[in-house]
């Protein structure tokens, strides 16, 4: 069985596949880009690739590809026996948001976890790290207007639109108060029931590509740490960015329309 944890980026995906992670059953595998194999085929490229390279997993996947004549079986099967002993497996890809009927195609028998914050939050978190010197171009969600950081939000809502029942939605809000009884509404159609998590424990990052994720420079990227640490019961509270933009006024049209009190 497989899950894929979307949303818009700085939503709480990293630290909800972190929880769940630490339940043995689980293997939430971070960004891996499983979706290569919809355009690519056997000859999968980028991150992808580079993750089947460094288990030994890639040349499995190639002869169960010419073998069976179904890429997205032969990648099943092999994440499958990566991912053990875990019971369920999957990916953790914001991207992946206005993508789901390709992911719909190569796993029919997934479950969608959108997870969704309060816009506010999510577009603050955006422009925080604007002047950061380890800012790079991949880090995509990073934006210097509130203009930019809400069209971005605004692109990962898609999910939510006449949603179908692969498709899950978890409050990141209701999630940092209450871990397991939220998950677990989640997860009961699978029969599974996720092992009660320490909160107090640090949170390793999420099984990747090498160590970019969460490093660079040889040290915890600042937007990254709070993932490493103790999951926090309240969001911390912080001034708005750029306050006087009038386009903060679309945000909280937009957190409104999705159930956020003023």
């Amino acid at each position: 069985m497989q899950v894929f944890i979307v949303g818009p980026p700085r939503s709480g995906t990293t630290i909800v596949s972190q929880v769940m992670n630490a339940d043995g059953r689980i293997k939430i595998f971070d960004e891996i880009d499983l979706i290569n194999v919809a355009e690519f085929g056997e000859h999968v490229v980028g991150k992808l690739r580079a993750f089947l390279f460094e288990r030994g997993a890639y040349d499995a996947f190639r002869e169960l590809a010419g073998s069976t004549d179904d890429c997205a079986l032969a990648l099943r099967q092999v994440m499958e026996a990566l991912a053990a002993p875990a019971l369920v497996w999957g990916e953790k890809n914001p991207l992946y948001a206005t993508r789901l009927e390709v992911l719909r195609r190569l796993f029919p028998d997934a479950l969608f976890l959108f997870v969704q914050r309060d816009p506010r939050a999510v577009v603050n978190s955006y422009l925080a790290h604007r002047a950061s010197p380890l800012r790079r171009s991949v880090d995509f969600w990073i934006k210097d207007t509130v203009t930019e950081a809400l069209a971005l939000v605004e692109s990962c809502l898609q999910p939510l639109e006449g949603r179908e029942g692969d498709v899950a939605v978890l409050r990141y809000e209701e999630f940092v108060e209450q871990p397991k009884p939220v998950l677990d509404r989640i997860l009961e159609r699978w029969r599974l029931e996720l092992h009660e998590p320490d909160l107090a424990a640090r949170y390793d990052a999420p099984e990747t590509l090498g160590a970019e994720q969460f490093f660079r420079q040889q040290t915890v990227l600042p937007w990254k740490s709070g993932n490493l640490s103790p999951l926090r019961r309240e969001p911390q509270s912080r001034d708005r960015i750029d306050a006087g933009d009038p386009a903060w006024a679309k945000v909280d049209a937009l957190a409104a329309t999705l159930g956020y009190a003023a």
